[in-house]
């Protein structure tokens, strides 16, 4: 059992396997033998020299932060496509537990603080795992921060030397209570009041690559951010991308 994990009260869903250097957790989750894993096996490591994000960017993941992933086997479509909202709930309220940061979530799946992202999310299937979905979870903490998206990035208050074990159970815990207790509408619920998005002015890039402004007004019940553009036609977006305008 790895030293970075602490809560016996969810001892008994996750099992932790730490490592100091991989190219990626996800990745390292991919290559295993479905035969010898279950839902909640976690592997965090110390640093990731091929972090990934969303649209095929690149996570940076220098030492001092904490990157890890969750195996989930989720039973229903609907639970399947709300792990990374309930990621990013689990992130957002771990965060401003441990560390006293104001954060929120930039939709679809940014934990941020003071304008800047300090966390990300990508959710992945595959086909060496069938039945099975992993979680990635990078958290910026203190300084460690790649100098060259300090423009855009931060990291969560450093607030000791455990900072990053209390981090990691903190989201363990949130996870494992919306996940194994999903409740749909409760979850969108955490998601819509934790969403910073809405009510801003946007610029929107869609899946085509197409750029408009409007205005985030709602989220639909399967968390689909619903804009309006200028001519004030209504888009929901399922996927895509938006930066926050004003």
């Amino acid at each position: 059992m790895s030293a970075l994990f602490c809560r016996n009260k969810i001892e008994d869903y996750f099992e932790v396997k730490h490592l100091r250097r991989i190219d990626s957790t996800n990745d390292y989750l991919k290559s295993l033998d479905k035969s010898k894993l279950r839902e909640g096996f976690v592997v965090v490591a110390d640093e990731q020299t091929g972090g990934k994000g969303r649209l095929g960017r690149k996570f940076f993941s220098p030492k001092g932060g904490l990157y890890f992933s969750v195996l989930t086997a989720p039973k229903t479509q609907d639970l399947l496509d709300k792990l990374t909202v309930i990621a990013a709930i689990a992130v957002c309220d771990a965060v401003r537990e441990v560390c006293g940061d104001d954060a929120s979530i930039k939709w679809v799946n940014d934990v941020i603080v003071g304008g800047k992202k300090c966390s990300g999310i990508l959710t992945e299937t595959s086909e060496n795992l069938p039945g099975f979905a992993i979680v990635g979870i990078g958290v910026n903490i203190g300084d460690s921060v790649d100098e060259a998206v300090r423009d855009i990035a931060c990291g969560v208050k450093n607030v000791g030397k455990d900072t990053k074990k209390k981090l990691l159970c903190a989201i363990l815990e949130n996870f494992k209570s919306l996940y194994c207790d999903f409740d749909k509408s409760q979850v969108v619920a955490k998601y819509k009041a934790r969403c910073s998005t809405l009510g801003k002015t946007v610029r929107v890039i869609d899946n085509g690559g197409k750029e408009y402004p409007a205005v985030a007004k709602d989220l639909d019940l399967d968390c689909h951010l619903l804009v309006f553009d200028e001519q004030n036609i209504t888009h929901t977006l399922s996927s895509g991308e938006v930066k926050i305008l004003i």
